[in-house]
């Protein structure tokens, strides 16, 4: 197993010295014998590992290899709040067995398969506890798709999976501790400490449920005055449609063009959408504001396809950022504005499932005699 799950890098022209048994046979001067060292590498081809996004009417499904790379890449829409528990998990099996088809992997060479979704989701059991796509809860998805195929099935919030691909495109976002709240279809947090993702009590923070007034709107979880209910693209169409004639959304999530044809209208000076989106620019202050006063991360980064309306959030903000963190500790903390796109959710999935992956293999290396001196 250690001789496949490693390969010879590819160091491009290297040229090595000669190395003869009658110059410095000593090896006075800093010269070796025999063969001269090999860089090694993850071999691509050990095998592969299937990246699930689960959220409102979208399922999206990646093939990578043991690098990383992705090999293919497909999108299901429909109507997720439909589905009940055996549809849900044959539905997602049929997709495995559909991207492993089209890539011509064989069900031996697939190492794991991880699974984001939105919602509540513990990651120590596998189950998925709630979601606002789904209307089934308390679901072990884990068990009957690790039955199918024999592999470890790794789940994760998808805002878990968002701060891991935002923390390996910048290694500068890895040091310490960050903390991601991402903002589109809901408003979720991902922390990652080193590079690794953490979690409490087997679930990711649900910094959008933090409540910001007892009697407010009206939020998905079924509470009333949430961050995520003042915040995400659902409560923002929904409380847009009070005055304007816009289409109605399905399930009530807004599409993208949904999405853009709402901050469109609202660049065209409309005061009433102006007014909305200053009062989501203050329920961000609070959920960075929360963030930053509980954990006094190194990093807060903001990202998600909702940030695309940044610009028509940031006066009010920034000014009830200064109003809701001590400026001592406002300091302390960088703020990062990343409106990433919903591929990061899958890229950071595989990240998550090719280390839980790499850590498998490596303990099962080292418990084979003579392997450990290969890795």
């Amino acid at each position: 197993m250690a001789e496949e799950l490693l390969c010879e890098a590819d160091t491009g022209a290297a040229t090595w010295p000669d190395d003869t048994d009658d110059e410095d046979p000593d090896r006075l001067n800093g010269r070796r014998r025999g063969r001269p060292p090999v860089l090694l590498t993850l071999n691509p081809e050990f095998g592969r590992i299937i990246a699930i996004s689960l959220r409102m009417n979208l399922i999206e499904t990646l093939i990578a290899d043991f690098s990383g790379s992705g090999l293919a890449q497909s999108r299901l829409v429909l109507s997720t709040r439909a589905l009940d528990a055996g549809a849900l998990s044959d539905l997602v099996i049929a997709q495995i067995d559909a991207m492993l088809g089209a890539t011509a992997t064989p069900r031996h060479r697939l190492l794991g398969i991880g699974i984001a979704l939105q919602g509540i989701v513990n990651t120590d059991t596998g189950r998925h506890l709630w979601s606002p796509a789904l209307s089934i809860t308390d679901v072990d998805l884990a068990t009957p798709i690790r039955q199918a195929f024999g592999v470890e099935v790794v789940m994760a919030n998808d805002a878990v999976a968002v701060a891991l691909a935002l923390a390996a495109s910048e290694p500068a976002l890895a040091q310490g501790l960050s903390a991601t709240i991402m903002v589109g279809h809901g408003v979720g947090m991902g922390i990652v400490v080193d590079g690794q993702a953490r979690w409490g009590a087997g679930a990711s923070s649900e910094i959008g449920h933090v409540k910001l007034a007892p009697n407010g709107p009206q939020c998905r979880c079924g509470q009333r005055g949430c961050i995520e209910a003042h915040l995400a693209d659902y409560a923002l169409y929904r409380d847009a449609r009070t005055f304007l004639d816009l289409p109605p959304a399905v399930s009530q999530q807004p599409s993208e063009a949904q999405m853009a044809l709402l901050r469109e209208r609202a660049l065209g000076g409309d005061p009433r959408l102006e007014h909305l989106f200053q009062q989501a620019g203050r329920a961000l202050a609070e959920a960075v504001a929360t963030t930053i006063s509980v954990l006094r991360p190194h990093h807060v980064i903001l990202a998600g396809p909702g940030l695309q309306a940044f610009d028509m959030m940031r006066h009010a903000y920034e000014e009830r950022l200064d109003q809701a963190v001590l400026p001592w500790l406002l300091k302390s903390t960088a703020i990062y504005i990343r409106p990433s796109e919903s591929a990061a959710i899958v890229d950071g999935m595989a990240l998550r499932t090719l280390r839980v992956v790499d850590r498998s293999h490596m303990e099962t290396a080292e418990r084979i005699p003579g392997a450990a001196a290969l890795v």
